[in-house]
């Protein structure tokens, strides 16, 4: 990583400090089908007592508030990446412009600061590790500033720039399963990095974007890694767990093990792919495939689908007094083919990723696409493991509507902001990061010491 980029995101997290200290912040969620945009409202004295009282945050979300949120439907914005900057900064305006005027109602000013997702750029993830003598025989931020200097740099390939990099295991002369090794006695430390790569010119646009909406940026985070933050818990953060994020545009999936981040990946099919396939299976119109997929849609086949039948109009005879019917079966059977290939897909990136071999690990389901009846049979089936359907973190003010699946990645990035995750960019660098190596390398390592 260049200094451009450390520059980049290091103003980036200076915008979201300044964004806590005057008490307010927008969180926008990116999305192929929906922009949802929060406003939080922050305690900065309760904030910081919590803090540093509760190292896992679970005291945290008293001293935040959403006091304003808005969903609107998505213009601009394909598989996670902008192909009309016009049409997505209109849509990201008008999903700011209406949680603003809720907020105003509770006294919150006008929001200069926010945080959004990106759920484009093909992600990939990469792990780094190196070794240094520590300067004092006492770990110091700045040994750990050094250690992560000493990480060989990973090939990202040109046009690709990281997004995350966090040291996800540290040791103390040879001692893992370290949280936090300042201030401990030892000569050698030991530290591992997860580094997740994008496409630059897709991040670059969701930027430009924002920007073109009078915001400035305090932060740009992967969609799964949020979505992951907000419906797993403590627990299977911990221990190990998989938050697979159905979406419109993409499916993306996220690892957790040891309370971070170890791997990200994505399939670019999602829900609105599953709606084109019926549109054109069944020659209906796109809108009419939505509405039938979401009321009668399933991918789990029983002996009374073929007596449930549904109104399904062909495209420009939807007006006609003698409407085609379609068996519910018929529906499960275009429908099907394509949650199939998404899960097969994904079980070949889980095991390319040695995320199979996590112990214990759950699979965790989000996005609108999981609530889609069957869903969760079809994951047994295909991954070997039954999953369970998350749903986001309640945080104080958050509406009813938005504690569904399909808002997970919006309530984490208020998660996210809350408690971010150390980045590369939180230390003092003597030089750039280096790196090599696949996630899987460190996935090995992890299961060996964890």
């Amino acid at each position: 990583m260049n200094f451009r980029q450390l520059n980049l995101y290091r103003n980036m997290r200076s915008r979201l400090q300044l964004a806590i200290r005057r008490g307010r912040l927008a969180v926008i969620d990116l999305g192929s089908s929906k922009i949802t945009c929060l406003i939080l409202r922050f305690d900065p004295v309760r904030l910081g007592e919590a803090s540093r009282r509760d190292r896992l945050g679970t005291a945290l979300f008293g001293a935040v508030e959403v006091v304003g949120a808005r969903t609107v439907q998505s213009r601009g914005i394909r598989r996670g990446e902008i192909t009309d900057m016009d049409e997505a900064a209109r849509a990201i305006r008008l999903a700011l412009l209406n949680a603003e005027r809720a907020a105003a109602a509770k006294g919150v000013e006008r929001v200069d600061q926010a945080i959004v997702s990106f759920s484009g750029g093909q992600p990939q993830s990469y792990s780094t590790h190196a070794e240094v003598e520590t300067e004092t025989g006492q770990v110091t931020e700045r040994d750990i500033a050094q250690a992560l200097a000493e990480c060989p740099e990973p090939p990202i390939g040109a046009g690709r720039q990281i997004l995350h990099c966090q040291p996800v295991q540290l040791g103390v002369d040879y001692q893992t399963g370290i949280t936090d090794p300042r201030g401990m006695m030892g000569r050698r430390l030991t530290v591992a990095c997860h580094v997740l790569a994008v496409e630059a010119r897709p991040l670059a646009n969701v930027m430009e974007c924002v920007r073109q909406c009078d915001l400035d940026l305090a932060g740009v985070v992967s969609a799964p890694y949020a979505a992951g933050l907000a419906a797993l818990v403590e627990d299977e953060q911990r221990t190990g767990a998989v938050c697979i994020d159905m979406g419109g545009g993409t499916t993306s999936f996220s690892i957790f093990l040891g309370d971070h981040l170890v791997g990200v990946d994505q399939v670019r099919y999602g829900g609105s792919h599953v709606t084109s396939d019926i549109a054109a299976g069944l020659m209906m119109r796109h809108s009419t495939a939505e509405r039938i997929k979401t009321l009668n849609g399933g991918v789990i086949a029983t002996g009374a689908d073929e007596r449930e039948l549904i109104d399904a109009p062909k495209r420009g005879e939807e007006e006609s007094p003698e409407r085609r019917q379609i068996s519910r079966g018929m529906l499960i059977g275009v429908i099907r083919p394509r949650m199939d290939e998404i899960f097969r897909t994904l079980q070949r990136r889980l095991h390319e990723l040695g995320a199979a071999e996590l112990p214990g690990s759950a699979i965790v389901l989000t996005g609108a696409a999981c609530q889609m009846p069957g869903i969760d049979e079809m994951c047994a089936q295909v991954l070997g493991r039954r999953p369970r359907i998350g749903r986001p973190l309640r945080i104080a003010g958050l509406p009813q509507d938005m504690t569904r699946p399909d808002h997970a990645a919006a309530v984490g990035l208020a998660v996210y902001a809350v408690r971010p995750h150390d980045e590369l960019w939180d230390f003092e660098m003597p030089r750039p990061l280096g790196a090599r190596g696949r996630a899987s390398e460190m996935l090995r390592w992890l299961r060996t010491s964890w």
